[in-house]
């Protein structure tokens, strides 16, 4: 809803104009002042929260409006940028240069934007579900919502609701006809839109049945004939339809059924059944069908075709004569027999190829049947009898009737309005047909008139009459404008609806009126006629410009009243003040410059010369001079906390009403704020803390309102109970400071006591250096002159000495294991409290650590060698606390049993060390013995180069000199005959493939030798280390079995006693082998002239010998060195074979490379069949 702005004036009638109300979310507002009153400074507000405020060319933004708001400085407009819809309300702007407060309510929407509909489900079953859709929108703001079914509005009923403000659409129970689409407007003041359709999808049915046979309503058949029915229901889905005859199921769905020459057994019930698996809902409809035989059988059909034929000749005959086809002729007779007889045979449609017809046309009359006998005839006239090879053509029709005899088909020319009837088309035996054929006189010049076209609303009656001048078969319909007029109300037709009475007309009756005339051939629509009708005066209002309500008006502004009426012809008008006709005559009037005296009452008076009616509107105006001074004073002495106080509103001027401020919080009436003469005094009573701050009274009448400047009210009150803050308890020597503060407005005064005698006026007093009889009773009074209240307070001070030195002392030395130890803290000066700490933590008392004498002894009993530490005493008292230098106790304790370290075996000629520790404080005195002979008397023991007879038990002594303990520790050493030397040998040369063995030889007696591998035990297992290597350990030899080049590395081999493991001299096994393969790197090609190397390599151990031969080994040796360097000429042409061997393996192996010269052919020259057989075994060798 749009807010309207309305301005409240100050003095100098200041309004707030906004520059867009409402606003849409992110425009740019400004608040203008009109007139412009050019305020020096001021504040602009919007509800309670301040915006910012001004004092000349200055303004202060509060933070929360810091760049979007701002003030013109000369003109006191606000402007604000990027409004939101949070900006809504009521903004206020006041200054006190000069004096004005007005205020505007602005309304800030969001635009509309994205307006979908979410529906609950789509897929409903009728009258089993409720559908619910919501509108929402992305973004907007004061919505309101319109639900569209198609192009129809959805409105709240029985079965549809409208919830949450209108956003939720609900239908519940949804039928067949809810399936939309439905659609969501949403629109605000500044901005619409509209969703998406939305379409349910509802299942219903099956109802509503229907079954036809031949397409006709008849039930009844002759033998013979085929059938074909026809099922229909209304069902969405479509129904599944079943057929059933005589209440049993047939092998037929779908819904026709057809049935073909059909028997007489074939009578009875047949049913259509119809099932919607959706709504799981079954219907049936069901028709009895009676198929009999003809009257006739087939002797008897014979019979009547014997006899029907010269009948229908004879007829002919007589027809042509006078006066024989009268309708009293007995051949008339006869022919309504065979009319009558012709009730029995079966039904069959005819056609024309047109109808209705205008007068004059041709018509052609046909069946989809083929006529061999048979008639033609128009109600019960004949026109054309039929039978094989002929026909006969009534007298009356024969100029204007063909038949052609193929089609069946009866053509009738130039038809009159009298060929309108019924036509019959009639077999013998076989089948009847009838057609109503309309023949009409086609509509000319259509006419309207009025009985009287000038009218007065109310009290004539319009009669409107319709004719033409040609026409037949008429129907009328009327319009007015583009709507057709119907009877109803003070509608009537009449006349077979060719007079129209309008009866009372009314202003909305004047037409245009036209009247259509149709019949089956032809239509016409006449000019139109109107109709002068005169009205009013009515709906006579006043409009009274400035508008506001009431009507009272400032002093000195300016009126324009406002007459309107509805009326025709024009009304007179006149105005009136305080029921006297005035001279004005006009639709307006104005009032300038208005005073007190112009109030009164203000009548328009209209009158219609032609309906002789009158009609008048008034409003009474009350004008009122403007409030010129607010002021707010009190009477009696300051406000004082729980005492009454008053003030006072003093206006000039007119008042409606006061309301007080305060804070510019609007302030209501409470159990301690009374109101008295209608608001002019405000009585708090009593008043309390909360009432302090800036006051103001507004004041209101009509036209203005102006409110006061602030008066402050400052409560006075206390002083209430003093706080001393200040210490109990102080040191002598030192001076303190008591402070005194009791809760007052204003501060109240203070004076301070010392066992009642004054010692200080101040809220502070500092004492002089402290002694000890200056502890006592210190009081603080304050009291307060215009309250004229006083309290007390006061608070004990306790003057101590100081403590000047702690000390740790013991009169028991040395502190031993397991005898009573104790300490004692020596104090000089008062202690309240000791403590003991050990470590730097706090040391409590156990089942071993007693405290006595006021915590000034600590005992241990007995001393433990834990307890070793740094010991302190704390002292304390009320002034201060003092702890000791640390006091170090060392626990003597030990020796525990020595522990000592030495072989159980050594060799002869060694030298072994022995080294002893045992726990001690202080460190023990170590000796060793052996044998009962001290040998030394330091903690490490090393012997002389041993013998056989050193073996024995050696023996170690601690003794600790302070505690005067020892102890004894003793170890058993066996010297045992040393291994002098370890040695590795080899008998053979290791030979890739062939057996090889290594014998460890020892010198001096041994338990046990190991072989080792680069540093790694050899496992005695040999398949368990490598499956590249065979070997076995055999006593003091290894025996490789063969030796390969995996059994390559350094080898060792260990003797071992019990008191050392000899490690023999590395023995470095290389496998020798090869050649493996050989190899001739080289050019194949050379340039003659230029010099040729050829490389022969071996893989071999050791390095081969090479020989060098061309073309045969047989030859003469052209080399002995890896490489052979030759020319390239033509005689050193051929195959260079290297010959390389091995000197250890005795093993030889060769390689040929062929070797040409550029420019000739290249090619491998045996000079015989030797020497191709030579080649052969070479390759043999190779391989």
């Amino acid at each position: 809803m749009l807010l309207s702005s309305s301005g409240f004036l100050a003095s100098g009638a200041v309004e707030v104009q906004p520059s867009v109300n409402p606003a849409v979310v992110g425009d740019t507002v400004t608040l203008s002042l009109s007139p412009l009153a050019n305020p020096r400074s001021g504040r602009w507000a919007v509800g309670e929260s301040l915006i910012l405020t001004w004092l000349g060319d200055q303004q202060a933004v509060v933070p929360t409006y810091n760049g979007r708001a701002s003030v013109n400085v000369l003109t006191g407009a606000l402007i604000l940028t990027s409004v939101t819809v949070a900006d809504s309300g009521v903004y206020v702007v006041q200054s006190d240069d000069p004096q004005l407060r007005a205020n505007v309510s602005i309304t800030v929407l969001e635009r509309i934007t994205d307006v979908t509909l979410k529906a609950n489900q789509t897929d409903f079953v009728e009258f089993n579900s409720s559908a619910v859709i919501v509108c929402s929108v992305s973004s907007g703001s004061s919505l309101s919502f319109l639900w569209m079914n198609g192009s129809s509005e959805v409105t709240a009923s029985d079965r549809v609701q409208l919830t949450d403000g209108n956003s939720t659409l609900t239908v519940v129970n949804v039928t067949r006809y809810d399936q939309g689409p439905f659609r969501c407007g949403v629109f605000n003041l500044v901005s619409n839109s509209t969703s998406d359709p939305v379409n349910f999808t509802i299942s219903y049915g099956p109802d509503n049945m229907a079954l036809t046979v031949n397409g006709q309503n008849t039930t009844s058949f002759l033998v013979g004939s085929n059938l074909t029915m026809l099922c229909s229901a209304q069902s969405n889905p479509p129904a599944q339809l079943q057929w059933a005859f005589r209440g049993e199921l047939v092998n037929t769905t779908g819904p026709l059924l057809e049935l073909y020459s059909v028997t007489e057994d074939q009578s009875g019930p047949y049913s259509c059944l119809a099932l919607n698996n959706h709504t799981n809902i079954n219907s049936n409809v069901t028709s009895h069908v009676m198929i009999a035989k003809s009257p006739f059988s087939g002797s008897e059909q014979q019979a009547v075709s014997v006899w029907l034929l010269p009948l229908l000749l004879l007829v002919g005959f007589l027809l042509s004569l006078p006066d024989v086809g009268g309708s009293s002729s007995p051949w008339m007779t006869l022919m309504q027999k065979l009319q009558n007889d012709r009730d029995h045979v079966c039904c069959q449609s005819i056609y024309a190829s047109e109808n209705p017809l205008p007068v004059g046309s041709n018509v052609t009359l046909y069946s989809q049947a083929v006529v061999t006998t048979g008639v033609w005839m128009f109600e019960t006239n004949l026109i054309v009898m039929i039978f094989p090879g002929s026909i006969i053509i009534h007298d009356t029709w024969r100029d204007r009737v063909s038949y052609n005899s193929t089609s069946s088909a009866l053509t009738i020319k130039s038809l009159r309005l009298g060929d309108s009837g019924l036509y019959t088309l009639q077999t013998v035996n076989s089948f009847r047909g009838q057609l109503t054929l309309s023949v009409q006189v086609p509509i000319s010049n259509v006419t309207l008139k009025a009985r009287a076209t000038n009218l007065v609303e109310f009290n004539d009656t319009a009669v409107l009459m319709c004719s033409v001048s040609s026409g037949s078969s008429l129907s009328y319909v009327w319009l007015k404008g583009h709507h057709e007029v119907t009877a109803g109300g003070n509608v009537q037709l009449s006349n077979g609806n060719a007079t129209l009475t309008i009866v009372s007309v009314t202003l909305y009756d004047e037409g245009p009126f036209k009247c259509s005339v149709s019949n089956g051939v032809s239509n016409e629509i006449s000019p139109s006629v109107y109709l002068n009708i005169s009205y009013g005066p009515s709906n006579t209002t006043m409009i009274i410009m400035p508008m506001v309500s009431p009507y009272i008006y400032r002093t000195g502004s300016n009126i324009m009243l406002s007459c309107t009426t509805v009326s025709k012809p024009p009304a007179m008008i006149q105005w009136m003040y305080n029921g006297m006709y005035l001279n004005e005559y006009g639709s307006q009037i104005q009032l300038y410059n208005i005073t007190e005296s112009d109030s009164g009452s203000y009548k328009c008076v209209f009158h219609n010369t032609v309906t002789s009616r009158f009609s008048s509107v008034s409003s009474m105006l009350w004008m009122l001079d403007p409030l010129e001074v607010v002021v707010v004073n009190h009477t009696g002495g300051p406000p004082i906390l729980h005492e009454p106080f008053t003030l006072h509103c003093e206006v000039t001027g007119t008042v409606d009403r006061i309301q007080w401020w305060r804070n510019w919080q609007l302030i209501s009436p409470n159990d301690t704020i009374i109101f008295n003469m209608n608001n002019k005094t405000m009585t708090f009573n009593p008043v309390q803390y909360s009432d302090n701050g800036q006051y103001r009274c507004q004041a209101f009448n009509s036209v203005s309102n102006m409110t006061s400047s602030p008066y402050t009210v400052d409560v006075k009150y206390g002083p209430g109970m003093p706080t001393i803050m200040g210490p109990s308890v102080a040191k002598t020597g030192y001076s303190i400071t008591f402070s005194c503060h009791a809760s007052s407005n204003p501060p109240s005064h203070y004076r301070w006591y010392f066992n009642d005698y004054p010692v200080a006026n101040t809220s502070e007093y500092v004492t002089p250096p402290l002694t000890r009889n200056m502890s006592g009773m210190y009081t603080c009074l304050a009291y307060h002159d215009i309250t004229g209240q006083n309290k007390t307070a006061y608070t004990m001070l306790t003057v101590v000495d100081p403590i000047e030195d702690v000390q740790v002392e013991t009169t028991m030395y040395p502190p031993k294991e397991g005898y009573p130890y104790m300490l004692t803290c020596n104090v000089t000066g008062p202690a309240d409290y000791i403590y003991w700490m050990k470590d730097g933590m706090k040391l409590h008392k156990d089942n071993r650590t007693v405290f006595n004498m006021d915590n000034k002894t600590v005992t241990f009993n007995p001393l433990k060698r834990n307890d070793t530490g740094y010991y302190n005493c704390m002292a304390m008292n009320a002034v201060g606390n003092m702890t000791s230098p640390p006091h170090k106790l060392l626990v003597y304790f030990g020796p525990e049993t020595p522990v000592i370290h030495m072989p159980s075996f050594a060799e002869t000629g060694q030298f072994v060390t022995f080294t002893c520790s045992a726990m001690s404080v202080p460190p023990s005195q170590i000796s060793w013995w052996f044998n009962g002979t001290e040998v030394a008397n330091t903690s490490v023991f090393t012997t002389h180069c041993l013998s056989l007879n050193m073996s024995g038990e050696y023996t170690c002594m601690a003794y600790n000199n302070v505690t005067g303990k020892n102890s004894t520790s003793f170890k058993m050493l066996t010297v045992i005959e040393a291994i002098e030397s370890v040695m590795i040998k080899n008998n053979t040369i290791p030979i890739d493939t062939e057996s090889f063995t290594l014998t460890c030889e020892v010198v001096g007696p041994y338990d046990m030798i190991y072989w080792m591998k680069d540093d790694m035990y050899l496992n005695i297992n040999s398949s368990d280390a490598n499956p590249h290597m065979h070997y076995h350990i055999e006593n003091d030899t290894l025996h490789f079995t063969p030796v390969t080049m995996y059994n390559d590395g350094s080898y060792r081999c260990v003797a071992a006693n019990q008191a050392a493991k000899h490690k023999s001299p590395t023995y470095m096994l290389l496998v020798n082998y090869g050649p493996l393969s050989v190899t001739i790197t080289g050019p194949s090609l050379g340039t003659s002239g230029l010099s040729v190397s050829l490389r022969c390599s071996a893989d071999s151990r050791p390095d081969c010998d090479f020989y060098w031969f061309i073309n045969n080994t047989s030859s003469e040796v052209i080399g002995n060195h890896a490489v052979i360097t030759f020319p390239a000429t033509k005689e050193n042409e051929g195959n260079y074979i290297c010959k390389a061997r091995n000197p250890v393996t005795n093993i030889t192996l060769y390689k040929t490379k062929a070797f040409s010269v550029t420019g000739h052919a290249s090619a491998i020259h045996f000079p015989c069949r030797g020497s191709l057989m030579l080649i052969g075994l070479f390759a043999l060798l190779f391989n």
